[in-house]
């Protein structure tokens, strides 16, 4: 029997009595007429009363008449079911794709080279010339020009390793593989942005384009590992970039490790173009990267830039340094790196190995200052053993009747000049003819954190040409290198002091292109770069730095001080600067044993 709810009733019968009751008495007739419905209503309101009480009665009896409802079982006491996360908002999750570093710094450096002194270098009379002699082969034969422009101390601002870039996941359907994306680039903080042009290096490349820097897709799977296709970083770069606390500043690792050639360009740490890379996923510890780089090459000798690229593979525009209008000044064609890693606890090993195939070095040999260049240069184009390692069909086309004892069929006149007629008053010499040989690098490594808060680093590098035996004695592509740093973190993390040593191993050989390149001190080719830095934490994501590089340059070497990430590199070169192309070589001019000394200080934001 349903229970009866009288309180509606009541309400609806009270509210009606209330509106009776308040209407306005329009005569004495109309008003006993009122309280005659008025009787009425209490009348009726009386009896519904009582049937009310009556229907209460006869619920409360009805209830104590039924059988007790069985108990409900008791529900096992559960975990408590977990709510769903709610949906992250669409803007959030985009927004949390960007990333990028801000670091700016202010520098004071010197190239330590404002007494360096040049002189003119030969045989000894009866000396019969040959690479490699002894100090006593040579004579000095009068003194050259010194240093141009300013090369000692000079203030600057510098962007340092400054990037901004996308990354973002897209899950393929159903299956459980993502397809991965992710763009970027480099700019400079400091200055407007523009193509890579200084007086030492020319690049097509422009900073704040979309694409200079690691900029990808390709598809992962866990347990797989990632698949990635684009311009980015090799192996053997990244795989030990957790070893150098000196990141973007002036005396970081890359001065010397990785860098072949002693100068700006690190070929061992270089971002390269069209590469494919797999990265394998986390075994036991072990890990390990693989890389192929496309040479995309259509002459035999790498002379031009790869189908697809803005610059030549070495990572400069062809005729760079006031070179011959080809990529041969380092090109390379295909490119391989693996990398192998192993990490547990505090302790990191690392292994890895790049090879750079056919890499054309020919211009190394214009304008050389060696003497055993300027010997074979002598002997003239007819001469077997000069022809065999000078590539004279280059330098006839470039003078022209300018030199008829070596390009005796040139033509007479204004119109057999060639095609650079100042070429052959600048001092320009043949190129080599074939210097063009695979290049490698391998190195090892370990790092080891302590808990409280020191972490050590070392790394071991072995580089090498493999060049005939006739082309050695120019080889400053083939040494040995060393990494060692300290790092002691204080305050909780929030200070960093480390220290650093980095030493380039004496080379085989020197192609002698330094103005001041002096043949008695062959073998001496090695340097050491000490560095020193401190870090401080402001938050989570704004660090201020102080840090102070020296790089000491024995012989004919020219490492600098900030190559490898810094934006402001302090190196060798002094302020020659020569307008004119004609293709000779004579304009940026290097000095060996320099000694540069810097100290920066800035800060660097991540996000």
């Amino acid at each position: 029997m349903a229970k009866f709810k009288p309180i509606g009733l009541l309400a609806a019968l009270l509210a009606a009595l209330l509106v009776v009751g308040v209407w306005p008495s329009r005569s004495i007739a109309a008003q006993d007429q009122t309280n005659e419905q008025i009787r009425a209503l209490q009348q009726r309101l009386d009896e519904l009363s009582k049937q009310i009480d009556e229907l209460r009665k006869q619920q409360a009896a009805a209830a104590k008449a039924a059988p007790a409802a069985p108990a409900a079982p008791a529900v096992a006491a559960g975990p408590p079911k977990k709510e769903a996360p709610p949906a992250e908002p669409a803007f959030d999750k985009f927004m949390k794709g960007f990333f990028g570093t801000l670091d700016v710094s202010v520098d004071y450096t010197t190239k330590g080279m404002s007494d360096e002194q040049a002189f003119h270098w030969g045989y000894a009379p009866g000396v019969v010339p040959a690479p490699g002699l002894g100090p006593s082969a040579y004579v000095n034969n009068g003194p050259k020009v010194g240093p141009i422009g300013r090369v000692g101390w000079l203030g600057a601002m510098s962007t340092n390793g400054s990037n901004i870039g996308y990354r973002g996941t897209h899950k393929i359907g159903t299956s459980d593989i993502d397809f991965i994306y992710q763009v970027s680039t480099a700019f400079s903080v400091d200055a407007a942005p523009g193509l890579q042009n200084t007086w030492t290096k020319q690049s097509n490349t422009v900073l704040g384009a979309i694409g200079l820097g690691d900029t990808f897709i390709g598809f992962q799977k866990k347990g797989w590992g990632r698949l990635r296709f684009g311009e980015m970083y090799m192996p053997y770069k990244t795989a030990t970039d957790r070893l150098n606390p000196f990141a973007g500043e002036l005396g970081n690792y890359s001065v010397v490790m990785g860098n072949s050639g002693g100068d700006n360009r690190i070929e061992f740490g270089t971002r390269i173009d069209h590469v494919v890379t797999y990265s394998s996923p986390d075994l036991s510890g072990f890990s390990f990267d693989v890389a192929y780089g496309f040479g995309q090459q259509i002459t035999r000798d790498n002379t031009t830039s790869p189908l697809g690229s803005p610059d030549c593979s070495g990572a400069n525009v062809a005729g760079s340094g006031n070179l011959l209008l080809n990529c041969d000044d380092g090109a390379w064609d295909d490119s391989y790196s693996v990398d192998f890693k192993f990490e547990r606890g505090g302790l990191y090993l690392v292994g890895a190995y790049e090879m750079h195939k056919r890499v054309n070095r020919n211009s190394d040999g214009i304008g050389s200052n060696d003497p055993y260049y300027g010997y074979l240069a002598g002997l003239g184009s007819g001469n077997a053993l000069s022809a065999s390692i000078l590539d004279w069909g280059t330098y006839c086309t470039l003078v022209g009747s300018q030199d008829p004892g070596n390009c005796p069929g040139a033509a007479p006149g204004t119109a057999g000049l060639g095609v650079a007629p100042g070429f052959f008053a600048d001092g320009g010499s043949p190129p080599y003819l074939n210097d063009i040989a695979d290049e490698w690098a391998a190195k090892i490594g370990i790092q080891y954190r302590f808990d409280f808060g020191l972490t050590v680093n070392a790394m071991w590098e072995e580089m090498k040409r493999k060049l005939p035996t006739i082309l050695m004695w120019q080889n400053e592509r083939q040494r040995t290198g060393d990494w060692l740093a300290l790092s002691q973190e204080f305050n909780g993390g929030a200070d960093l002091i480390s220290i650093g040593w980095a030493h380039a191993g004496a080379t085989v050989g020197d192609p002698g292109g330094q103005h001041n390149f002096d043949p008695t001190k062959s073998g001496q080719d090695q340097a050491n770069m000490y560095t020193i830095s401190w870090h401080h934490k402001l938050d989570k994501q704004l660090t201020w730095y102080l840090d102070a590089a020296e790089t000491v340059n024995d012989g004919n070497v020219h490492y600098d001080i900030g190559a490898g990430g810094h934006g402001i590199k302090t190196d060798c070169h002094d302020g020659t600067h020569n307008m004119v192309i004609d293709y000779s070589s004579f304009g940026p001019t290097t000095w060996g044993g320099c000694h540069e000394i810097g100290v920066s200080t800035g800060v660097n934001f991540k996000f």
